[in-house]
């Protein structure tokens, strides 16, 4: 069985005395009911908000356009551009909105002006309005989009972390899932997965592929290739004596992590290890259900004493379940963060929007999936 370490954060909360005289009671009650945040009962619902949908040079008609505000407990709101590229929305509540754009798009060739493409277009920004003292209630802006693929590479495109529905808090099937968008063969020889608790300067949970690193030839991903890296590489949908259909057979996963010094850690003799580097650790991969930073690293630091480098960063990305959640690694590294919304023990998944896209931001980089997709890309 796998290992998780558990971390608190500390929360401050207003505490009060009460007295028996009525007025200072009266006032202390006061004072303590205004340090908490209370939920609103009401939207404004006082916001127009025009977007125009672009690709390069070329405004985008008929885009479906999705966005969400965490502000509020509300549903998404949903539009299609115009012949113009525009979509608007009306009467909506004052709220900080994620835009969220998917579709596909006929464009002008790259390579032959007088020809036309058909390329899947993304884009995912955050839009928040201000308050402006003539009480200007519309906002139109301007939405670029990008090719799927962007920042081509090795990237972590799926991340399987809270375990399958189940009663016995049971989570030994996580996996992640490496996908190479380059147009060249990379080498995973002497990478590191690393697990960050705060900031680059707490690494945790160091493991690390065979080979030299930066020079191995040995584990080559050609392009277009999913890879996973199995928690434990076994069939966890038939477990003897305790059957959990609704999880995923991961006993043909490429890679698997090993605990060498952990004589108990489950090892499939048909799968290569990555193993723990870190001294004195003797527990397998920690990985955070539902909130937690991973990292894939070149390799070329292994002092992780002193923290992991920046540099040899190749992939990162942060998750948690709420929106309200503090950031755990530098916006260099990601910008946001995704999974708001993920549940422990729901079979659910945290993957790209498309395969091996990447703008460095995992807000808008990753989707909740209802099932893991270990090895392709869910439709």
């Amino acid at each position: 069985m796998s290992s998780w370490s558990t971390f608190s954060r500390t929360r401050r909360w207003c505490v009060f005395g009460t007295r028996k005289i009525p007025f200072l009671l009266l006032f202390l009650l006061f004072v303590a009911s205004s340090c908490f945040k209370a939920q609103p009962t009401q939207v404004d619902s006082s916001l127009n908000l025009t977007l125009y949908i672009k690709f390069e040079d070329r405004f985008l008609n008929s885009i479906p356009v999705t966005i969400k505000t965490y502000d509020y407990n509300i549903t998404s709101f949903s539009g299609i551009t115009d012949s113009g590229g525009a979509v608007s929305f009306e009467n909506i509540p004052w709220a900080e909105y994620l835009i969220t754009i998917k579709s596909t798009a006929i464009v002008s060739s790259a390579l032959d002006s007088n020809a036309m493409d058909t390329v899947t277009v993304i884009a995912s920004t955050l839009i928040t309005p201000t308050d402006s003292s003539n009480n200007e209630n519309t906002i139109t802006d301007t939405i670029y989009t990008i090719a799927s693929g962007a920042q081509p590479g090795l990237k972590i495109n799926e991340l399987y972390t809270v375990g399958p529905p189940n009663r016995s808090y049971y989570f030994s099937d996580q996996f992640f899932e490496l996908y190479n968008s380059s147009k060249d063969t990379v080498y995973l020889d002497g990478m590191l997965f690393v697990r960050i608790y705060i900031m680059l300067e707490w690494p945790s949970s160091i493991f690390q592929f065979p080979g030299e690193p930066l020079t191995g030839r040995e584990y080559p991903v050609p392009p277009g290739v999913f890879v996973v890296v199995a928690l434990d590489a076994m069939d966890h949908t038939n477990i003897p004596n305790f059957p959990l259909p609704e999880s995923v057979d991961l006993s043909h996963a490429d890679w698997e992590f090993k605990n060498s010094m952990d004589y108990g850690d489950y090892d499939n003799p048909n799968v290569p290890n990555i193993d723990n580097i870190e001294v004195g650790c003797r527990t397998d991969f920690g990985i955070g259900l539902t909130m937690d930073v991973i990292l894939l690293t070149d390799g070329s630091d292994l002092n992780y004493i002193d923290g992991v480098a920046i540099e040899s960063i190749v992939d990162g990305v942060e998750y948690a379940s709420f929106s309200t959640h503090i950031k755990d690694v530098e916006k260099e590294v990601d910008r946001g963060f995704g999974g708001v919304g993920l549940i422990k023990y729901s079979g659910q998944s945290l993957e790209r929007v498309a395969v091996g896209f990447d703008s460095n931001n995992s807000t808008v980089d990753f989707e909740i999936i209802d099932h893991p997709t270990p090895g392709y890309q869910h439709e």
